[in-house]
């Protein structure tokens, strides 16, 4: 996953979120000062969120079809 990649989030975190749709555009990594390295940060329905880095175990990325 990179940056500006669109992905779709699972539904456990559509949930969480309350997102209705789920479709998240990834803005940028945040760095973390601990052995996770980064976070990423989202905008998604029209929010900006930060979100750990298992999303990228957890997502489906769309623009690689």
């Amino acid at each position: 996953m990179k940056v500006g990649d669109l992905v779709k989030l699972p539904r456990g975190t559509r949930n969480h979120w309350r997102l209705p749709t789920g479709i998240a555009l990834l803005l940028e990594k945040l760095p973390r000062n601990d052995r996770l390295e980064y976070d990423w940060r989202v905008l998604v329905d029209g929010r900006s969120i930060e979100l750990g880095r298992q999303l990228e175990q957890s997502s489906e990325v769309l623009n690689d079809r």
